[in-house]
């Protein structure tokens, strides 16, 4: 269900529809208008620089993010498979065991 979440970013505010918590998403635009209210305090960058520049780290953040959790997906994807062969094995040397007591048993 959509929540309807009224946000303060640089002075303006905005109303958002979102999935996500209300808390969380007032959390996000209170770090977004600290970081633009940072730049923009000493006077040398203007209001447009500053969204660019949160814009681009934010993107940066997310591809680096992206990036780490596909090697994690990659890396599970691999000790998936790795087990699958490991429990193929394990079966096969129990089998070999219980073949190897029967026959033992028999000679007995």
């Amino acid at each position: 269900m959509a929540n309807r979440v009224r946000i303060n970013i640089a002075g303006s505010d905005y109303y958002v529809m979102t999935d996500e918590n209300p808390h969380y998403t007032t959390k996000l635009a209170y770090r977004l208008d600290a970081q633009i209210r940072e730049m923009t305090e000493s006077g040398n960058v203007t209001m447009t620089t500053a969204l660019i520049l949160c814009a681009l780290s934010y993107l940066d953040d997310s591809n680096k993010a992206n990036a780490i959790a596909d090697n994690f997906r990659g890396q599970i994807k691999n000790y998936l498979e790795e087990s699958t062969q490991l429990t193929i094995k394990l079966d096969e040397a129990n089998r070999e065991i219980e073949r190897l007591k029967k026959q033992l048993a028999e000679k007995n």
